[in-house]
């Protein structure tokens, strides 16, 4: 039998305990419906970043910007996205397209750009730059595009090498002349030389030539010239000459240093010279003695003057001497302008070309008479020019020369 007060303090702790499994009941059904809301507002997000590989998080964040923060992704002023396939609280994808600076060298030349573009390919395409199947690139068309990268793109020159007798063509992307002779496997000897020089670089279309150079000890056999000893000889005419001793050549061997390019004589120096045999000078004797004609054997012809000249007018003049080649006398054929012949070799006769005087007019020139036989150039118009006949031929005009005179008028005319 239970206690009547026992069971009073049974029932009052009956319902403590009861209200407190209903409080227990309702806090775990609270939290469950908690938790599973928060397990059904929670969705998946992918995010691509420069077309890399996609990472997907779980959020229940709604702006794309928290959502990247909680991918510990921090974004640029610079930087695009693209949410135009994500929905807030349901997913999608979330892409970034991050702004890049490269540097891009093309043969040598170096210059950076900011782009957006994800490989190399569609980065130089962007650019302008058509990459050719001969160009070197340092990385492939689909490389991802970093940061800060340097690609380095060199197009193949071509330059002709010509050496040793052959011309060729070679593709080289970069270097000098030299490096175009190691690729060549052209040696240049010591004295050897390229045009351009060694360290020129290299262009397209350039050609190189190698030029190489020999030198040879030459030894020549050469003539001594021998000498014309001329001895005035007063017993002899004047334009009568004899040789006395005839001039022989003399010989000598001579050592030539010579220069050769490309088996060519480029140049050549004398390094030492021997006589083997020595010259026999020329000894010529020439006459001074002049013939005199008397002016009293001139035929008078009656006149006293003539064309402003008189009989016995002196004038100061000048001679030279002429002989009957085709060269002094106008023709071969030895005629005068007043018909009388001339030819080398004859006796002589006197005679002198002038266009002053008529013809047949006898002058005096020093004491020698001559007649006015033939006319000359422009020259011969001048007052007291005259021009002397030789018949010793051509060397001995030049041998008599020129030189003043007096000159005296005899006779005018025939």
């Amino acid at each position: 039998m239970i206690n009547q007060s026992d069971a009073k303090g049974l029932k009052g702790f009956s319902k403590a305990v009861l209200i407190a499994v209903i409080a227990f009941v309702l806090a775990v059904a609270i939290f469950a419906t908690t938790a599973f809301a928060g397990l059904i507002s929670q969705y998946n997000v992918e995010i691509v970043v420069d077309s890399n590989d996609a990472i997907v998080i779980t959020t229940n964040e709604t702006e794309p910007i928290e959502i990247l923060s909680q991918a510990n992704i921090t974004l640029s002023d610079s930087d695009k996205i693209d949410i135009s396939n994500f929905t807030a609280g349901e997913g999608g994808t979330i892409k970034i397209d991050k702004e890049n600076s490269i540097n891009v060298e093309f043969d040598g030349a170096i210059r950076t750009y900011t782009l957006y573009e994800d490989t190399v390919g569609e980065a130089l395409k962007s650019l302008g730059i058509t990459v050719s199947p001969k160009d070197k690139i340092n990385y492939k068309l689909t490389d991802k595009v970093k940061d800060g990268m340097v690609i380095s793109i060199m197009s193949a020159k071509s330059v002709t090498l010509k050496a040793d007798g052959k011309s060729v063509k070679y593709a080289i992307y970069k270097g000098t002349v030299a490096d175009l002779l190691s690729l060549a496997q052209v040696t240049l000897g010591k004295d050897d030389y390229t045009k351009p020089a060694l360290d020129t670089e290299l262009k397209a279309n350039m050609t190189v030539a190698v030029y190489r150079v020999e030198y040879k000890t030459v030894t020549e056999k050469e003539n001594i010239a021998f000498k014309t000893i001329t001895k005035k000889d007063s017993s002899m005419y004047s334009g009568n000459q004899k040789v006395v001793t005839l001039g022989v050549k003399g010989e000598e061997e001579v050592s030539y240093k010579v220069k050769y390019i490309n088996g060519k004589q480029s140049s050549k120096s004398e390094i030492s010279r021997k006589t083997v045999k020595s010259p026999v000078n020329k000894v010529v004797k020439v006459g001074t003695k002049k013939a005199e004609v008397k002016k009293s054997s001139v035929k008078s012809n009656g006149v006293t003057s003539r064309n402003g000249y008189t009989v016995g007018q002196k004038i100061s003049g000048r001679y030279t001497h002429y002989c009957a080649c085709a060269t002094c006398n106008g023709n071969s054929r030895g005629i005068t302008a007043s018909g009388n012949r001339i030819s080398n070799g004859m006796s002589n006769p006197y005679y002198v070309a002038c266009n002053w005087l008529p013809l047949g007019t006898v002058i005096s020139v020093d004491g020698t008479n001559y007649t006015v036989v033939d006319r000359g150039g422009s020259g011969l118009s001048t007052v007291g020019r005259i021009d002397i006949f030789t018949p010793e031929g051509h060397a001995a005009c030049y041998r008599y020369g020129t030189g003043s005179c007096t000159i005296e008028i005899v006779r005018l005319g025939w």
